[in-house]
């Protein structure tokens, strides 16, 4: 996160990218799928504000063994906007798993980053025998409490939604001058920074402050009760980190301490867009999780 189908049934999809748009205003994401349509399912979702292409690395990694689906979701990257009625994560994972369902997907894998991250625990709690693994990149239940782990959902709720109603208060150029000052914690590869703000740029900053006020304010840990597939949770850690590797992978192992069947990594080297930091370490870890599911 920030600051820290219709129909798309094409069979036999191989090298390319192929979209399939959103067919009415009800659509809450759009997907590209890639390579063997007979192969392990996965589906990509990325986090607040960003493209399907964060994946770009990871799909192109893992090639014709997986069937993958990558989704942008609405509001984000150049995706129109569109009404949620509620809960942005909540909506976004039902017709996640209405997608998975309508196309008799199983054995699913749902991979997510960030805010994507606690949409694809949601959609494992929905299609529980549709999902047959998840794994969240750099995501938490309860965001607020990385920061000070006494916070009530009350309190993060009550920041997150100042911080909401800042982002709509702003011009648009001071909205990007301040996304642009957090890209250090993004990323620290510079050169993906102009995408990043590429698709800061042409979200819709009304989602854009919805989802953050959401995800920030909001404590997600009820759903892992209801999530009986294995989870690979994978952080980051880099020099100038205020903590050390061991204590993050403590603080993010408690967060998921109610699932028995998690496990928590660390990929050094790397800040909140770790796929992009280090993609060799993150495929292999993602193809591994992957070859375990077959």
């Amino acid at each position: 996160m920030w600051g820290r189908l219709k129909d798309a049934a094409i069979a036999g999809v191989t090298g390319a990218f192929v979209v399939a748009g959103l067919a009415s205003a009800e659509d809450r994401f759009i997907v590209e799928r890639e390579g063997d349509s007979s192969a392990q399912t996965v589906v990509f979702v990325p986090g607040l504000a960003s493209s399907g292409e964060t994946w770009r690395a990871a799909v192109d990694a893992l090639g014709d063994t997986v069937d993958a689906h990558v989704i942008t979701l609405a509001g984000f990257a150049g995706v129109p906007a569109v009404e949620t009625g509620g809960s942005f994560v909540e909506s976004a994972a039902s017709a996640i798993a209405d997608y998975i369902v309508a196309g008799d997907y199983t054995d699913v894998a749902v991979v997510g980053h960030s805010l994507g991250g606690q949409v694809a625990l949601q959609v494992a709690a929905r299609a529980p025998e549709r999902v047959g693994g998840v794994v969240v990149v750099d995501s938490v239940p309860f965001y607020a409490r990385l920061f000070n782990t006494l916070t009530t959902p009350e309190q993060a709720a009550a920041n997150a939604s100042g911080i909401s109603a800042q982002f709509r208060a702003m011009t648009q150029e001071q909205y990007l001058a301040m996304m642009e000052q957090g890209l250090p914690v993004q990323s620290l590869d510079t050169g993906f920074h102009p995408v990043l703000m590429e698709w800061v740029a042409a979200s819709d900053r009304g989602a854009v402050a919805d989802a953050f006020a959401e995800v920030a304010g909001r404590d997600f840990s009820p759903v892992l009760d209801d999530v009986s597939a294995p989870v690979l949770v994978l952080t980051a850690w880099a020099p100038g980190s205020p903590m050390d590797s061991e204590a993050v992978q403590r603080l993010y192992a408690g967060q998921y301490a109610p699932l028995e069947n998690a496990s928590v990594e660390v990929i050094e080297g790397a800040r909140h867009f770790l796929m992009i930091d280090q993609p060799d370490a993150f495929n292999a870890r993602l193809a591994r999780f992957l070859s375990e599911r077959r």
